[in-house]
């Protein structure tokens, strides 16, 4: 690790930019949870943690899954800060502690040197056709886990 530019380093970082976006959504759906709901639960003999348990976090899910679903968008579309910190290496990493290069980090170097109409950027275009899908998945596996957790398909 001579450098200290490594995919841990990378991973950490995405980790401290998501929290913001994933705490304060998640907050604002477990206060818009009506307080008749806790004090109906806290009436019925429930503990405080069996009502932020069977209460509180069953009725505020889609709003704290959405949150990581938007933390998780943040991260799969950050470029420049993983560009810098995991060392922009353009080779597979065999451990946590070697450099990297992240898609989105290789389409953002690279599409200014490919030529147009060429195998190298047909293969950057190939890239962010990887990217959507694996964003699409991601969207397409919330969507699916919001629909089972509200009963209902989401539209």
């Amino acid at each position: 690790m001579p450098s200290g530019q490594t995919v841990l380093i990378g991973s950490i970082t995405l980790g401290i930019m998501a929290l913001p976006t994933i705490v304060s959504i998640s907050e604002d759906a477990l206060r818009a949870v009506p307080d008749e709901y806790r004090s109906a639960s806290l009436a019925l003999g429930a503990t405080r943690l069996d009502t932020i348990i069977y209460t509180v976090l069953p009725t505020a899910a889609s709003g704290i899954i959405a949150a990581f679903m938007l933390g998780l968008g943040r991260v799969l579309g950050e470029t420049m800060a993983v560009l810098m910190v995991t060392g922009n290496a353009t080779m597979v990493p065999h451990s946590l502690l070697d450099p990297a290069r992240t898609i989105t980090a290789t389409i953002a170097a690279e599409m200014g040197e490919a030529v147009q109409g060429g195998a190298h950027y047909q293969a950057l275009f190939g890239l962010g056709i990887i990217l959507f899908v694996i964003t699409f998945g991601v969207n397409l596996v919330a969507d699916l886990v919001l629909g089972r957790s509200t009963g209902k398909l989401s539209r």
